[in-house]
C-alpha cells in the first residue's frame, strides 16, 4: 500500500511538473512575441537584392538567410511579412522563383495540406521550385523499431513539441505519398534535394539535422522539391 501511494504521488508530481513546464514555455513564447512586436515598430528589415529574383522562406522562425524574403507569424525584426504562411495573397501569381519551407507543412491539417500547396504553387513562376523538408514517417518508423517499439522515441517528431498552440503536427508524410500529392497539385517534377549542396540549401534547421535517441543519431527529415 505504501509503495502504491508513493507511486501515485510521483505520478501526480510528474503531471504537475509537465503542466508547469508547458505553461512556462507558453508564457515565454507569448512574451517573446510581445517583445518582437514592440521591436518591430522601430526596426523594419531591408529586402534582399537578388537581381529581380524572389525567394521566399516560409515559417523561417529565427533563421535569417540573406538570399530570402522571410514570411512568418512571429513579428521579429528580420521578418519581412508577418502573416500566416498558407495565405500568400499579398503576392500575384507567377511571381516567386523559390519557396523554402522546413518542418512547416506538417503543422497544417491533413484536410488542408492540398490547399496550402496549391497556394504555394500559385505564386511560383513557371519552372519555379518548392523546396520542402518534413518529418519522414518511414524514418520515424525505423527509429521506433530500432528502439523496441517505443512511442516515446518518436513522439516529439511525430506529434510536435506542443509547447505553444501552433506547434502541433497534424499530418504525416513519406516520399511516395508527398510526391503523389505534389504531382496532383500540378507540379511537373518531384525529386529529393540534399541539404548543404549550395547556398540556397544550407540552413541551420531540421533539414540536415539528426536527433539523438538512446545514444544513437538518427536522420528524421524527408527533403523533397517540386518543379512547377
Amino acid at each position: 500500500m505504501k509503495q502504491l501511494l508513493s507511486s501515485s504521488f510521483k505520478d501526480r508530481y510528474r503531471i504537475k511538473l509537465t503542466a508547469y513546464k508547458e505553461n512556462w514555455a507558453s508564457l515565454q513564447s507569448e512574451w517573446r512575441i510581445l517583445i518582437a512586436k514592440i521591436r518591430r515598430q522601430f526596426f523594419r528589415p531591408k529586402f534582399p537584392d537578388l537581381d529581380g529574383k524572389l525567394n521566399l522562406h516560409l515559417g523561417c522562425g529565427d533563421i535569417n538567410h540573406p538570399q530570402f524574403v522571410n514570411v512568418d507569424g512571429l513579428p521579429a525584426s528580420h521578418i519581412h511579412y508577418v502573416r500566416k504562411i498558407d495565405d500568400l495573397s499579398f503576392l500575384p501569381a507567377n511571381k516567386v522563383d523559390l519557396i523554402y519551407a522546413c518542418h512547416c507543412l506538417e503543422h497544417f491539417s491533413h484536410l488542408k495540406v492540398y490547399y496550402v500547396l496549391t497556394e504555394w504553387f500559385r505564386v511560383l513562376k513557371k519552372d519555379g521550385i518548392l523546396r520542402l523538408s518534413v518529418p519522414d514517417f518511414d524514418l520515424l518508423l525505423d527509429i521506433y523499431k530500432d528502439n523496441q517499439n517505443s512511442t516515446y522515441s518518436i513522439v516529439m517528431m511525430l506529434m510536435g513539441a506542443q509547447y505553444y498552440k501552433y506547434n502541433f503536427h497534424m499530418v504525416i508524410f513519406n516520399n511516395s505519398d508527398l510526391t503523389e500529392l505534389l504531382l496532383k497539385v500540378g507540379f511537373s517534377q518531384v525529386r529529393e534535394w540534399k541539404p548543404g549542396s549550395d547556398d540556397l540549401t544550407t540552413f541551420d534547421d531540421f533539414s540536415g539535422r539528426e536527433i539523438l535517441i538512446n545514444g544513437k543519431y538518427y536522420p528524421v527529415s524527408l527533403n523533397i522539391e517540386a518543379i512547377k
